[in-house]
């Protein structure tokens, strides 16, 4: 059982350049357990995402593709760790009805183990001023963990370059033999 009280994890994306931006993300738990390290910020991560081939999330024809890399950072009041480091493709494809990612990254988890990685998300119409998201993913963290995970949502398009996610994740985690 969770004993910590997780606000929301916040992803900052800035753009840089053309088909560049700069993401900056991380969460804050509280822990709610006398054994807890109190409050603490995981998940932390300084990224660049950038274009590869313009397609149709970029008013053109064939999929989109992109790329995402950068450096996960220490937790800070929580389990001990160092720095990693995560690369990933993102395959996506947009029709008036929806829209499909398909993402794959490889890392090297914050306590120096191999990471893989792989997801689908769904969304609904891109016109829709509010639209429903859906993501599934697998991830096999070679240090113990396997985490398969659904999330449903919305994304609110507040104004052309301003996007508001909100969503709930149901996930299942499982140890396995390192």
């Amino acid at each position: 059982m969770d004993t910590h009280a997780r606000g929301p994890a916040v992803v900052l994306n800035y753009g840089l350049a053309p088909n560049w931006e700069a993401v900056l993300q991380g969460e804050v738990v509280h822990g709610l357990s006398d054994d807890a390290h109190g409050t603490s910020l995981v998940g932390a991560g300084v990224f660049l995402k950038g274009v590869l081939r313009k397609g149709s999330l970029q008013g053109m024809s064939g999929p989109s593709i992109a790329t995402e890399f950068g450096f996960l950072l220490p937790n800070v009041n929580d389990e001990p760790g160092t720095t990693g480091g995560s690369v990933a493709a993102i395959v996506s494809q947009q029709w008036p009805w929806t829209t499909v990612h398909l993402n794959a990254a490889a890392a090297i988890a914050r306590q120096q183990n191999g990471d893989l990685f792989l997801g689908l998300i769904v969304d609904g119409p891109h016109d829709w001023t509010v639209r429903p998201v859906a993501e599934i993913f697998y991830e096999r963290d070679f240090g113990g963990v396997t985490t398969t995970s659904a999330l449903v949502g919305a994304i609110w398009q507040v104004r052309e370059h301003l996007a508001i996610d909100v969503s709930l994740r149901r996930p299942d985690q499982q140890r396995h033999a390192q």
